[in-house]
């Protein structure tokens, strides 16, 4: 029997605070840390949790340093962006490589993807975006595939289902678009409806999600129209 895949996690910023601890200004609840490790489990991975990394450049090398030895794939939330207590980046560069920093997708464009370890690669690495929505929406797009196909499944992507929209969206945008819907059939039609709060921040988007409608670069569509929908099954 094949071991299951070992998944490093790493959560990074001085803002985090875990379940049960007190609410204070400025911080808010590591939710990443709990939904990142539901979905690595329901792909049979075992995680290796390394917890909570300051905004601290040498600290940040360290841990992920200390990951990637002892795993398949390493993967960090936060600290991808350019804020100047963003250190994945820089981590990442001075003991490794990165491919991919930035792509044209809403939610989740600061995602990085690269190894540790150099000359050599000791591990693949993702560097998801810290708020909730945009790091699901990376997870399932980008790293869900890739750990499926180190996992050998010939099973990639989310099942696509034709819908007609049951809204309007006249906001032609530059990068392209994921939405959180819910789905219901109407007669033969399945409808696709938003759910009302799209913000990258508002994971109930995700919970109550049938689906994710793909909006191409540029597009628009009115009431009516068929458009694109991923199962998240």
């Amino acid at each position: 029997m094949t071991a299951p895949l070992r998944v490093g996690l790493l959560c990074t910023g001085d803002e985090l605070l875990e379940p049960g601890e007190l609410p204070q200004a400025g911080k808010i609840y590591n939710s990443n840390r709990y939904l990142l490790s539901a979905l690595l489990r329901d792909l049979g991975c075992e995680v290796i949790d390394a917890g909570i990394v300051k905004d601290d450049l040498a600290a940040t090398e360290e841990a992920l340093q200390k990951l990637a030895a002892k795993v398949d794939v390493v993967i960090s939330t936060g600290g991808v962006s350019v804020g100047d207590a963003d250190y994945v980046k820089q981590a990442v560069l001075a003991q490794g490589k990165l491919d991919v920093w930035k792509i044209a997708v809403k939610p989740g464009k600061p995602l990085a993807f690269g190894c540790i370890g150099a000359p050599v690669c000791t591990a693949p690495f993702f560097g998801l975006p810290g708020n909730p929505v945009s790091a699901f929406v990376t997870f399932v797009l980008f790293v869900r595939p890739f750990l499926q196909t180190l996992q050998g499944s010939a099973v990639h992507d989310l099942r696509q289902v034709p819908a007609h929209a049951g809204f309007n969206w006249q906001r032609a945008g530059k990068r392209e678009e994921y939405l959180r819907v819910t789905l219901q059939q109407e007669g033969s039609v399945l409808i696709a409806r938003a759910l009302p709060n799209q913000g990258s921040g508002v994971l109930s988007s995700v919970c109550r999600a049938d689906a994710l409608l793909r909006v191409p670069v540029g597009k628009t569509f009115m009431t009516g129209d068929s458009v694109e929908c991923l199962l998240l099954e």
